[in-house]
């Protein structure tokens, strides 16, 4: 877009002609108003930092364009719900986690979900619990035990992968929750 007043009346033109448009087609995809609304800002905002050449905003380019971003936008939005909520469920699951006398992370969840914890080879569980739990940093969690972040990220991924596995085996502790490997 041409900078300027001219840049500015395009954006304006483009906030007009298709703010409903995009608000429905981000709201199909995020199913909440308010995120809908937020997508809806963000497009426009990265349409006006990307500075794309729009000539025409009632053009059929001009309505492509809108779509891509407001789809990006909103799929970007989505998928980061996704991974907060798979955060959260974890987090949820560690909750009831509690010290043991020797300063080894230990599990005090009963069910089902202590024994796939309670599974897991030590050093994956101490990944789990510094970072979920005590809520570590990467860089945080290798100084404490002693290791290199990029072990820390391999640990972290490897235990999620067996919590997910486990999972899949038995039927879903998570019930519908998908763990995805961060």
């Amino acid at each position: 877009m041409a900078n300027g007043k001219d840049g500015v009346d395009k954006i304006v033109a483009l906030f007009r002609l298709y703010e409903k448009n995009m608000y429905h087609i981000a709201y199909a995809i995020l199913h909440d108003s308010y995120q809908a609304e937020d997508a809806v800002m963000e497009a426009f905002v990265r349409l006006m930092e990307r500075n794309y050449a729009i000539d025409d905003p009632s053009s059929d380019e001009a309505k492509r364009l809108v779509i891509q971003v407001i789809r990006s936008t909103a799929i970007d939005q989505y998928r980061k719900n996704q991974r907060e909520s798979e955060r959260q469920v974890l987090v949820e699951d560690f909750a009831a986690l509690g010290e043991k006398q020797d300063t080894q992370p230990g599990f005090a969840i009963s069910g089902e979900a202590e024994t796939m914890i309670q599974n897991l080879p030590d050093i994956y569980r101490d990944v789990l619990y510094l970072r979920y739990v005590k809520e570590y940093t990467t860089a945080q969690t290798a100084a404490a035990l002693k290791i290199r972040e990029e072990t820390v990220r391999k640990r972290q991924e490897r235990a999620l992968r067996m919590l997910k596995e486990n999972k899949s085996e038995n039927g879903g502790l998570y019930h519908g929750t998908h763990f995805k490997i961060v």
